[in-house]
């Protein structure tokens, strides 16, 4: 049975938790936020759990829409994004990195700012979607919840009036081949405090 379609919403305040629970069992393993958390175990669960709650409050705060899939009621998959010539205030970002410097340390606080301000160089000077997450629960995994998410994503892009394309960056080797499936093109890789990160773009496809 294909997964069901993916939907563009607000983020309801009562699925903050489960979303970044979602987050969590996606990304502990691997990933470079995990890496930059600096903790394994039970430790590394909450840190993520916090920074996943935090940038979802922004996000909401922010008025920015998340993608998902769901089955039986339950999300089973996130994308987590930035629409095109959308931005966060930079009160909202100072209180974002206040939060993870008090809830986790000043040390991953720093190093997250610190990626994202170097990252932040790479992204196309024109309109465009930023995929920051894409996750799915890995009971769900292989299943075609990442290729519902990715498709909306597209779709979003190539519909919007300015929208030129969809960048994103993953710190997983094996994602890279991946995401070239779905049309992305790798442009670069950066090195940050010892983090390897890939920088993708996916141009709109329109017919």
């Amino acid at each position: 049975m294909p997964p069901h379609q993916a939907n563009a919403h607000k983020l309801d305040a009562s699925q903050v938790d489960e979303i970044a629970q979602l987050l969590v069992l996606a990304f502990e393993n691997g990933s470079g936020l995990s890496q930059i958390c600096k903790a394994e175990g039970e430790e590394l669960q909450r840190r993520l759990h916090f920074l996943f709650r935090a940038g979802l409050a922004l996000q909401a705060a922010a008025n920015q829409r998340v993608l998902s899939v769901t089955q039986d009621d339950l999300v089973t998959g996130v994308a987590v994004m930035q629409e095109p010539e959308s931005c966060f205030p930079l009160w909202l970002q100072i209180h974002w990195l206040l939060q993870v410097s008090f809830g986790i340390s000043p040390v991953v606080a720093w190093h997250l700012w610190q990626s994202l301000r170097i990252l932040e160089r790479h992204h196309p000077p024109e309109p465009h979607y930023y995929l920051m997450l894409l996750g799915v629960h890995p009971n769900f995994q292989k299943k075609g919840y990442a290729r519902a998410l990715l498709e909306a994503l597209h779709s979003r892009s190539e519909a919007h009036p300015t929208s030129i394309g969809v960048y994103l960056e993953t710190a997983k080797e094996q994602n890279v081949a991946f995401y070239k499936y779905f049309g992305y093109q790798l442009i670069t890789q950066v090195n940050i405090n010892g983090v390897e990160n890939f920088i993708m773009f996916r141009p709109n496809f329109r017919e």
